[in-house]
């Protein structure tokens, strides 16, 4: 397996490895112990190691939300409670699923784990990342889940970080990454459609202008072209996350990723995904 390979293997599996703490049912009982309405929560955690920044940089940094569904909420959400108060009840909540879903995973494991990310972590470059940045800024939290889930999220986010660099200079615009998203079929076009409130105007007008270029058809089916598109964007990705896997050695990072196996199935199979029905 090439560093290119080994780079996408280690975004699959840091993305679900963090984003459980989009769904779990700790989360949202976190969050509205500090006082955070629910529909402030997405992008009231995820913006609050950046601190209480505008709408703009929220729709900056995140790249394909409807910019009124952000504006709604930020900054709205920082006069219910500060990005201190929300980032500590998100690390609490983390490292809270983790244990509950996790306890076959022995202590001896988890912090070979949480090392090998912080020995990732150390040599990387943050400049042009804005969100991985804010992360790495972030205290570590003392229990030992919580501060594993932290080293992980900055390395999801320095990956998100490239790619919305990889998606810019593609170029594609934020609707126009969505339906290439939806038509690789990994998410469901429905599910992508509500979550980020895109009117339906909008998205067909992004539909027509990727056909234009011969990258959809009207079905929002890839063509050939769309296809290689999408794929060259990956690989671009992955090209640049190469300096995660050169940080470890081949050998340490597929240690990594077989340390992260047991967590990511005790995630899935342990109800972090609640609110997702899985």
């Amino acid at each position: 397996m090439t560093d290119t390979a080994l780079a996408s293997s280690l975004g699959g599996m840091t993305n679900l490895v963090h984003g459980f703490i989009y769904f779990a049912p700790e989360a949202t009982a976190e969050y509205t112990a500090v006082g955070l309405p629910a529909e402030y929560h997405y992008f009231a955690s995820r913006a609050a190691p950046m601190g209480p920044v505008p709408a703009e940089v929220v729709i900056a940094t995140f790249f394909n939300f409807n910019p009124e569904m952000v504006r709604a909420a930020i900054p709205a959400t920082w006069q219910s409670a500060t990005p201190a108060a929300i980032q500590g009840a998100r690390m609490r909540a983390a490292g809270a699923v983790l244990a509950r879903c996790c306890p076959e995973v022995d202590d001896a494991d988890l912090r070979e784990a949480t090392e090998l990310a912080g020995a990732m972590l150390d040599p990387l470059g943050y400049e042009g990342k804005p969100l991985a940045g804010a992360n790495r800024a972030v205290d570590e939290p003392e229990e030992p889940w919580a501060r594993f889930w932290q080293r992980i999220t900055i390395l999801r986010e320095w990956r998100g970080d490239v790619h919305v660099a990889a998606l810019t200079s593609a170029p594609v615009d934020a609707i126009e990454a969505l339906i290439l998203h939806a038509a690789t079929d990994q998410v469901p076009r429905a599910a992508l459609v509500t979550t980020r409130q895109w009117p339906d105007d909008e998205w067909a007008a992004g539909v027509e202008r990727l056909r234009r270029r011969g990258l959809v058809d009207a079905d929002e089916r890839f063509t050939d072209e769309g296809r290689a598109f999408r794929e060259a964007i990956e690989h671009r990705t992955d090209v640049a996350c190469a300096p995660m896997v050169d940080a470890l050695g081949e050998r340490d990072t597929r240690r990594f990723l077989e340390l992260m196996k047991p967590i990511r199935r005790g995630l899935l199979d342990g109800g972090a995904f609640a609110m997702m029905g899985r």
